[in-house]
């Protein structure tokens, strides 16, 4: 499987504070049958600002040590950019990584920003001649249960992703995330999901649950999609292509 949303380099966002406990995640990951990870740690002005020199140096430094413990595993470069103009900015003069060094980018909003402010941020991206990947369309209030809305977003050239935890089954009481799981399954039963991912920070809160997501699509909705959301589809996005 194929992940395209992660985040495992340590000492950069609220992921990992150790190269110990990236690699601890990235060999649950591994288990359950993940053997390309992009890891996208956070660019959001005012909450995660860290060098990208320092991402870039404890990125290459776990990818030598996922070499030596992990060898099947591919790490590949991006970063999960929260919307703003200083965003733009950084995009237009390409101080922040898009997925792989494709076209394409994993784009963050707040869970209430407004329908028209995601209209406008595609735009705007898609004017750099950029494709931006709409990171857990599940959380987004202006988009829930909105099929027209994320139709219309496809339609411009956008791609959607959504969280593993969230395809998984509500719980009957205390499930903070039963709404999120709610839009998740309503998205995939509209078609209108083209990737899977993880999400990952940490194996306490926020652990990667691929192949139970990849179990729960093929049963209710055949392997073939399975393939595509797990497996085909990032790997198409990998190699710069189209879906």
């Amino acid at each position: 499987m194929i992940d395209i949303h992660s985040h495992i380099i340590f000492g950069v966002d609220d992921g990992p504070k150790t190269i110990e406990e990236s690699l601890s995640l990235i060999g649950e990951a591994y288990r359950q049958g993940v053997r390309y990870i992009v890891a996208t740690s956070h660019r959001r002005k005012g909450m995660f600002e860290t060098p990208e020199k320092v991402i870039m140096t404890n990125f290459l430094q776990l990818k030598a040590a996922v070499a030596e413990v992990y060898p099947e595993i591919r790490l590949c470069y991006g970063a999960e950019l929260y919307y703003s103009k200083d965003i733009l900015s950084k995009l237009e003069k390409k101080k922040v990584p898009t997925l792989n060094g494709s076209r394409y980018i994993l784009l963050e909003f707040s869970m209430n920003t407004p329908w028209k402010e995601i209209q406008e941020a595609v735009n705007e991206v898609t004017l750099l001649g950029l494709t931006p990947v709409l990171a857990h369309i599940e959380r987004y209030d202006a988009l829930a249960f909105h099929a027209e809305r994320v139709e219309e977003l496809i339609d411009k050239g956008c791609y959607t992703q959504v969280n593993s935890n969230h395809v998984l089954k509500p719980a009957l009481i205390g499930d903070r995330a039963k709404e999120f799981k709610k839009h998740t399954q309503y998205f995939l039963e509209q078609d209108l999901v083209h990737c899977v991912a993880s999400d990952m920070h940490n194996l306490s809160s926020r652990p990667p649950f691929m192949r139970e997501a990849y179990k729960l699509i093929t049963e209710e909705f055949g392997e073939d999609k399975a393939k595509a959301l797990l497996k085909k589809n990032p790997l198409m996005l990998l190699k710069n292509q189209a879906i």
